[in-house]
Order: C-alpha cells, then sequence, then structure tokens
C-alpha cells in the first residue's frame, strides 16, 4: 500500500510569496532611496560650497514651502541693542561649550527675521550649565541654513523656520567662536538606502527555507 502524498501547502506558499514581495519591495525601495542619497549629497555639497546670495528672496522661497536648507545666503540685520543669547549646551571636543544664537532683524515678509547661530561662547567651555550673557546684535553675516530645532526667538514674531549658522560675521561677536556645522548633512543622510543587502538576503533565506520545507514535506525521512 502506498502512502498518500502530502498536500500542496497552499498556505504557507502563500505568506512566503507576500513576505517575499514585501522584502524584495523593500531592497528596492532601499536602492532608490540610495540614489536619492548620492543625489541630495551632491546637491547639498554644491548649495553650501556656492556664493552667499541675499537672504530675503531664500526665505520667500521658503514661505512658499520649498526646501531651502544647507543654502548658503549673505544677511544684512537690522540695528539692535545688545540682547541675552539663546544659549543650548553641546559638547565639543570632549568638553561643554554653549552655542549661542540671537535673532536677526530682517524685512523678508512673512518673516522678520531668522535666528543666528553664532557659534561657541569662550567663556562657557567646561561649565555644564548654560550661561546668562548679552551680545551686540548681529550686523552682517554669511552662513548657511539648517532647520531651526528650538522654538526660542527672542524679539522676533515671525521668525523662519531655518537657522542661520555662521561662517563670517562683521563685526566678529566679541568672546564668540564661529562653529559652523561640518558634515551634518552627510550625518543625517548616513543610513538612508544602506540596507538593500538585508531585505535582499533576508529575500534569499526565505526561498531557501520555503524550499527547505517542501523538500522535507514530499521526501520525508523513512
Amino acid at each position: 500500500m502506498t502512502s498518500e502524498r502530502p498536500r500542496f501547502p497552499f498556505v504557507l506558499t502563500l505568506l512566503a510569496a507576500v513576505a517575499f514581495t514585501i522584502m524584495v519591495g523593500l531592497g528596492v525601495w532601499q536602492l532608490q532611496r540610495a540614489a536619492w542619497k548620492d543625489r541630495e549629497l551632491a546637491r547639498i555639497t554644491a548649495l553650501q560650497h556656492a556664493a552667499p546670495v541675499p537672504i530675503a528672496p531664500v526665505l520667500a522661497r521658503a514661505a512658499a514651502g520649498e526646501d531651502v536648507t544647507f543654502t548658503r545666503v549673505a544677511a544684512d540685520c537690522a540695528p539692535a541693542a545688545p540682547a541675552p543669547v539663546v544659549a543650548k549646551m553641546t559638547v565639543a571636543d570632549g568638553d561643554w561649550v554653549a552655542r549661542v544664537s540671537s535673532p536677526c532683524a530682517l524685512v523678508a515678509p512673512p518673516y522678520d527675521g531668522v535666528m543666528v547661530d553664532r557659534g561657541f561662547l569662550d567663556a562657557s567651555h567646561g561649565h555644564a550649565d548654560p550661561p546668562t550673557t548679552s551680545l551686540p546684535a548681529p550686523a552682517h553675516v554669511t552662513g548657511v541654513l539648517f532647520p531651526r530645532t528650538t522654538r526660542a526667538a527672542p524679539s522676533l514674531q515671525h521668525p523662519a523656520l531655518v537657522i542661520l549658522a555662521v561662517e563670517t560675521e562683521t563685526p566678529a561677536a566679541p568672546g564668540v567662536t564661529t562653529a559652523p556645522y561640518p558634515g551634518v548633512a552627510a550625518e543625517q543622510l548616513q543610513y538612508v538606502g544602506s540596507y538593500w543587502i538585508t531585505w535582499f538576503g533576508l529575500a534569499g533565506a526565505l526561498c531557501a527555507i520555503y524550499a527547505a520545507v517542501l523538500w522535507r514535506r514530499y521526501h520525508p525521512k523513512r
């Protein structure tokens, strides 16, 4: 008497097919993201190394919905009295230091200005608590626009949603060392599109497991 042939595993096959499709789709998506990352890094590098452009038209494009981050700009701030800075503690070269920013008043509707990251406050090195310090208002600054991560914008009613990281400031802010944001774009995009090998590998492993299950099903040990 012959043994009955095992039924074909339709449910298992369907589940394996769905999982395989998802994994391959994610792998393809990661490849597309990798290509996008290369284009984006090239765009950002070109923007950051371009000659600075006036900030007002750039902020107008931002108000219209355009992504203007990483654009290199020049800004002439309206005169203002010295005022307390916004301080954010960070670590540089293994030591605590405060990054300080100040408002730069502009005529750039719908915005009335932009926060300017002026760099490291020299007197804050080695202190973990944010200092209370006043600085003269920025006058002429050039630098690169980055997304604004803090809501604090003293004296500005409608600040731009970007922050200007200073490369040069005239006159220089006393007691402050400019500290542009090096490599931020590359760090943010580091893992974009990096997992396509993993997803394709998982899809291949799934196929191998499915094939092994079928083999064992139709060739049981005797």
